[in-house]
């Protein structure tokens, strides 16, 4: 029973690249609940915006309507950008989800580490038919991964197919 220990060398070349997977993308719902959340954010400082003008805080009020139309512009230009960049990749043995368009993101949770899931719904994901799939691994009260904007049997189905996946490992 005399066993050599190894530690032999892997190739990065020899290792499975997360691309090779077939990524979902969400459904053009999701951008444009996303736009109207948007929408719904800005009305506020758009309305306090009004009431510089209306009572004319000279260039002041120029220089804030300067600065809400270019972050404005810039929130719903990241919206459009990063609903296509929005994906998840369902594997063997996990599961990845990519975002992002200025600052990207990939990331990968193995079925071996997850606790459990759930699927949520907000007001107005509900008016969009959507849904948020929640996963949690141990150690945090928060989710691991989430992504918003599935469709509400295709999250339901990504629950069940994760837990009974995860229960193998249990």
């Amino acid at each position: 029973m005399t066993e050599t220990w190894q530690n032999s060398e892997i190739q990065l070349a020899d290792l499975p690249a997360v691309e090779d997977g077939t990524f979902q993308h969400h459904p053009l719902r999701y951008r444009k609940y996303r736009n109207l959340g948007a929408t719904l954010f800005w009305i506020i400082p758009v309305l306090v915006y009004c009431s510089f003008v209306i009572f004319q805080f000279g260039i002041w009020a120029y220089i804030v309507g300067a600065f809400l139309a270019i972050f404005m512009l810039f929130s719903f230009f990241g919206i459009n950008i990063g609903y296509r960049r929005r994906s998840y990749a369902l594997r063997e043995k996990d599961l990845t989800y990519k975002k992002g368009w200025l600052f990207y993101a990939t990331t990968t949770v193995p079925f071996n580490r997850i606790q459990h899931t759930e699927v949520s719904q907000g007001p107005l994901e509900r008016r969009f038919k959507l849904c948020t799939l929640n996963i949690y691994t141990a150690g945090g009260s928060t989710s691991d991964l989430s992504i918003p904007g599935l469709n509400e049997d295709e999250a339901q189905q990504l629950r069940d197919f994760i837990a009974k996946k995860a229960a193998l490992y249990a």
